[in-house]
């Protein structure tokens, strides 16, 4: 009733949402997932999932500032679907993979592509885990 008559109601500019998660035991990512950005990148389309993860201190809310780090001189980023899984897992078989699954949302995975590609070995980790490089939210959609 209070929302039908506009009480207690927030105006959007009001409000600043946050990332609807920011302590994830794991943050597991799949890179080169799709073939416009392998070529993009003038990398080989991989045969195997490329697999990295992220830290949670790379987390931050959907719009805000990315920290810009004068260590790179090339920031990058790409649109994601993030699958939260909402409780432990192991050996799941595909069959039963959905019911690990708590909610999607959006996230944005920031790179610097200096760290990444041409310094470290070739080790994706610290090219991509510098604070605020990934952006969350605003919700989670459940099904």
């Amino acid at each position: 009733a209070a929302v039908d008559k506009g009480d207690n109601v927030l105006k959007r500019a009001d409000i600043k949402l946050m990332a609807p998660i920011y302590d994830p035991e794991k943050i597991i990512c799949i890179g080169m997932n799709y073939v416009d950005h392998c070529l993009e990148q003038n990398m080989p389309v991989p045969t195997e999932p490329v697999v990295f993860s992220k830290f949670a201190s790379c987390i931050t809310e959907s719009g805000s500032n990315i920290l810009f780090n004068p260590e790179t001189q090339q920031l990058d980023f790409e649109v994601e679907l993030a699958i939260v899984i909402g409780k432990t897992a192991v050996d799941v078989s595909a069959e039963d993979a959905m019911q690990y699954v708590a909610g999607y949302t959006v996230a944005h995975d920031v790179s610097a592509r200096d760290w990444q590609l041409q310094r470290n070995g070739g080790q994706w980790l610290l090219g991509k885990t510098f604070d605020t490089f990934a952006p969350i939210g605003p919700a989670i959609v459940t099904t």
